[in-house]
């Protein structure tokens, strides 16, 4: 199954996921990430006076 791609479903969507051959012994659920990273709050404009 190295060197192949299978589509993972996320819970929301279809995940494309290419085994290498480190992904051996892991579920394929972990590859494919099912919440999105917004990235932390910045410091406002306001406290750089």
């Amino acid at each position: 199954m190295i060197g192949y791609t299978i589509n993972v479903h996320n819970g929301k969507t279809f995940v494309a996921v290419y085994i290498q051959e480190n992904m051996i012994g892991h579920k394929l659920g972990e590859f494919a990430p099912t919440r999105t990273f917004r990235s932390h709050a910045g410091a406002s404009k306001v406290a750089k006076k």
